[in-house]
């Protein structure tokens, strides 16, 4: 019985240690990987498992620092099992599976019981498809993991399942062409993305599907020509240059009608 006793601490050490990390892995993940820091899709508080220096003890209502943990480990594969630790301050929970030490399978985070976030984990790196929810604003995201970055398809849905947003990930970075939606279902805005920033034609429309804005982006500001609409009617075109006119910009008459011509110097 004491040989049984031995064995399932030493288990249940390991597999803490393996899945849970070290003080050096906690300070490492203060800066949040580039993969989801750089984009606007994903809320990194709630993407991340903590990591915690873990003590000899008891690991089942076994605090560490803040938090609460579990664990049910296999006691065949000794390095396998089921992880849960709670942030009893915040009610967040995180809970999943451990294999060869490591973060593997199914994993959740949840804030008062309300689930935030889940998906897959393979060799502790976030793999394929997850969820994210926003409890307040009542929205959630699918978005794919490859090596725990960002990678292809990303969508964004209302409370009702209405498609807000949808396009792609490189690496990390939006890319490709993306189109964001009103909650009526019609297009606001479509364009393409390169290394994380509008580039290239974009297109904004009203709730009615009419033109208010088409005009040309670079790293995510207007640099170019760019057009008005009024009514879905060409109200003016020109270019536009470090925020100002520039050249010779057209305004048109509510039938369409070339109405004057202005020029705009340096």
């Amino acid at each position: 019985m004491k040989i049984k006793s031995f064995l399932f601490f030493v288990a249940a050490l390991s597999l803490f240690y393996s899945c849970a990390g070290n003080k050096q892995d906690e300070k490492s993940l203060k800066k949040p990987a580039a993969s989801v820091g750089v984009n606007d899709f994903i809320p990194y508080h709630l993407s991340e498992v903590p990591r915690l220096d873990l003590k000899r003890g008891n690991y089942f209502n076994h605090l560490v620092g803040k938090y609460s943990v579990d664990s049910f480990v296999d006691s065949i594969h000794v390095d396998s099992g089921y992880l849960k630790i709670s942030d009893n301050e915040e009610n967040i929970t995180y809970q999943g599976y451990c294999l060869n030490g490591e973060k593997n399978g199914w994993w959740e985070i949840s804030l008062n019981n309300e689930l935030l976030s889940c998906g897959n984990f393979k060799s502790n790196r976030k793999t394929g498809l997850w969820w994210f929810f926003n409890l307040s604003e009542g929205f959630f995201k699918l978005v794919n993991f490859e090596n725990d970055t960002l990678e292809g398809l990303a969508q964004k849905y209302s409370k009702d399942s209405v498609l807000l947003s949808e396009g792609n990930y490189t690496k990390g970075l939006k890319s490709g062409y993306w189109k964001h939606f009103h909650a009526n279902g019609q297009i606001r805005e479509q364009g393409s993305f390169f290394d994380g920033h509008k580039s290239d034609w974009w297109q904004t429309f009203d709730e009615n599907g009419d033109l208010i804005e088409e005009a040309s982006y670079s790293r995510s500001e207007i640099s170019g020509y760019m057009k008005n609409y009024l009514n879905g009617m060409l109200y003016e075109e020109g270019e536009l240059i470090d925020g100002k006119k520039r050249g010779a910009w057209k305004t048109y008459d509510d039938k369409g009608e070339l109405r004057k011509v202005e020029e705009y110097g340096e």
